[in-house]
């Protein structure tokens, strides 16, 4: 049992489950706040909650490697930043392409 290679994912994995669970509470929250009438206030709880669970899967995938410290109230919310934020992350980790070569002119 210890030498399974899922073992070294339980951290990052239970931190980015942690931080989905708090963006999703913290999601309904600003729904709640901002529009008039409960379909505005649905879209924009449905819309926020699909950016949380794209961001968890982005980050999830970008960090699972280099995750390496314990499960921790700092590195939820560092995880629950992260996924908010995920755009930034996945921009910064595109692989470069490299420049077209036309060939002879």
């Amino acid at each position: 049992m210890d030498d399974d290679p899922l073992l070294k994912f339980i951290s990052p994995l239970a931190g980015v489950v942690l931080a989905v669970v708090l963006s999703v509470m913290l999601s309904a929250t600003i729904a709640g706040q901002i529009g008039e009438d409960y379909s505005t206030r649905a879209w924009i709880y449905t819309i926020a909650v699909l950016w949380v669970l794209v961001g968890a899967v982005v980050v999830f995938m970008l960090t699972r490697h280099a995750e390496t410290a314990t499960l921790s109230i700092k590195r939820v919310l560092l995880w629950t930043a992260s996924i908010w934020l995920w755009p930034v992350f996945a921009l910064r980790y595109l692989p470069r392409r490299p420049p077209k070569d036309d060939g002879p002119q």
